[in-house]
């Protein structure tokens, strides 16, 4: 009988929460393919809100006057539908937006004050998380962040408009500019991934240094550095600058190398390293090899010719028997550091097979080789047997530079199951944000990380080589160009190409960057970097089958 009773309770129980869900889901919905309610215009100037009115009809005529001989950018976004906001309480209230495509309406004693997506970029309210001890959420907006701009327009204090005010949720749709939806062929790829070079080589100081980070909303920099990034950056760099021979690009590339190889080259032991402390990672070297490869190859520095062999023999000598590498160099002590992270060994394999086509030393094809093949051997019933295994992009890298001299079979049917499960856990369908097909996904509550999406595309191009002069099955080879063609249209629908100019201080610099996230609009040098080594690898791919 106790039995009978519990499953009844439950049951009841079960009921209750889907009638509940039911109409909470009712209650909530919004219609996106309705027809226009109204059109809310504004005029920006420099990345600030200068006008604003609501139109019922003609929206192409409003603002007109205002903008007439300005230096105004006009914006008109459609409001589709409108819900309820449950609350203003800082979760739920955060929580009520759909990213870039809900704005809100506050209304207080008969003033009204809206919040579109433009203006929620421009207050850069989607920059931060919710924190709850050791779990961080990017739950929509930040409800501090918007609540203070509205009583601020409504001219009241917060706490007034919480207690008084009246809040409506909008679903929106740009109408001016429109929203892109970017094709991947020859030509759009051109664009995007010389778009991405041109902008790292815009960052390029005239000391050789990058501008690292840059928040594309009001142009600010941080002030961290990181050597690897410089390398990795750099190499991406020389790689378009020797593919469209820009000189701007080209001169760009060279102070940037330049700066490599004089301001980090340092002792370790009796080899030369990249190392600016105490203690030498081996990441720097690697990446930092890949751009003095691509910039003698290219013959943008052909002196550095001394120092591809210098690093070169460095990696080498940091390998264990067993291919892995040991990670770290203390230059005090003179000795190796045997720890590993993620992406080094993977990086120290890809830069010394590179390495070989200059300096045909066998001895960098065997050390590539072998690093690669500890990389993919692994037990069936772990794959994280070494390293993270969501993280492999520099092993297909590998994969792909050693195939002609030194194919290897598990390392291709290695990558060609990792590609199989990013396209499984992307983004697809998601009604509220269709742009996002083909993305990473880091979880409902984390908009898809654009340098996500563009490392694995990277490594799908270079997989994308092999399997189709490996005799990989046709049908396996289309399903990962299909992933790559949807994760490059992705990335190209949010690169600054020009991007959202209207919110942006400083647009001109921004352009080609490549944002953090799709609502994290900070560029810091290697996103551009792996998005643009993608984009360019698969322009490289249909220019070879156009001819």
């Amino acid at each position: 009988m106790r039995r009978l009773d519990a499953f009844r309770l439950f049951a009841a129980f079960g009921v209750v929460l889907l009638v509940a869900s039911l109409g909470l889901e009712h209650a909530l919905r919004v219609d996106r393919h309705g027809s226009v309610k109204r059109t809310i215009v504004s005029a920006w100037v420099g990345g600030q809100r200068r006008a604003r009115t609501v139109v019922t009809r003609d929206p192409d005529a409003a603002l007109s006057r205002e903008v007439r001989g300005t230096r105004a950018t006009r914006t008109a976004e459609d409001v589709l539908d409108e819900g309820p906001v449950l609350s203003t309480n800082r979760i739920i209230f955060g929580a009520s937006f759909v990213p870039l495509r809900d704005g809100v309406e506050a209304r207080y004693d008969g003033r009204v004050a809206i919040a579109t997506v433009d203006d929620l970029l421009a207050w850069k309210a989607y920059d931060h998380a919710l924190v709850l001890g050791p779990i961080r959420l990017q739950l929509g907006v930040d409800a501090d962040v918007v609540l203070e701009a509205l009583a601020k327009e409504l001219g009241v204090t917060r706490a007034e408009l919480e207690a008084h005010g009246r809040f409506r949720r909008l679903a929106l749709r740009h109408r001016i500019p429109i929203e892109p939806a970017p094709k991947v062929n020859i030509e759009t790829l051109r664009t995007a991934a010389l778009s991405a070079g041109r902008y790292l080589a815009r960052a390029v100081r005239p000391d050789g240094m990058y501008r690292y980070e840059v928040n594309a909303i009001d142009n600010e920099e941080t002030d961290d550095y990181n050597w690897p990034r410089h390398s990795g950056a750099t190499w991406f760099l020389a790689e378009s600058a020797n593919y469209s021979r820009e000189p701007f690009m080209l001169d760009a590339a060279a102070r940037a190398g330049r700066r490599l190889a004089q301001g980090s080259l340092a002792d370790c032991g009796e080899h030369r390293c990249i190392a600016v402390g105490e203690r030498a990672d081996l990441g720097s070297s690697a990446l930092g090899l890949l751009a003095v490869v691509e910039l003698v190859q290219g013959g943008i520095l052909p002196e550095l010719m001394p120092t591809v062999r210098d690093l070169a023999e460095f990696l080498r000598s940091q390998q264990r028997p067993d291919g892995e590498f040991k990670h770290f160099y203390d230059r005090v002590k003179n000795e190796p550091v045997d720890q590993q992270v993620l992406y080094y060994t993977g990086e120290a394999a890809f830069a010394l097979a590179r390495a070989e086509r200059l300096t045909h030393d066998r001895r960098d094809l065997d050390a590539a080789s072998r690093a690669l093949a500890q990389l993919v051997s692994y037990p069936p019933w772990y794959l994280g047997w070494h390293y993270f295994w969501g993280a492999e992009h520099w092993t297909c890298h590998a994969l792909g530079a050693l195939w002609e001299k030194a194919p290897n079979r598990d390392a291709l049917n290695f990558c060609l199951q990792w590609h199989e499960a990013v396209r499984n856990t992307a983004i697809w369908g998601r009604e509220a944000s269709p742009e996002y097909d083909g993305a990473t996904s880091g979880g409902p509550f984390v908009p898809p990380p654009l340098v996500g999406t563009a490392t694995r595309m990277e490594a799908a191009v270079s997989t994308l080589r092999v399997a189709r002069v490996a005799g990989v099955p046709a049908a396996e080879v289309e399903r990962l160009e299909n992933g790559i063609r949807a994760g490059l249209a992705y990335l190209m629908r949010f690169q600054f190409e020009p991007g959202p100019t209207q919110v942006m201080r400083a647009p001109g610099m921004l352009r080609g960057g490549i944002p953090t996230t799709t609502t994290d609009y900070r560029v810091r040098i290697d996103n551009p970097q792996h998005a643009g080594t993608g984009l360019l690898g698969y322009l490289k791919v249909l220019e070879a089958q156009a001819k």
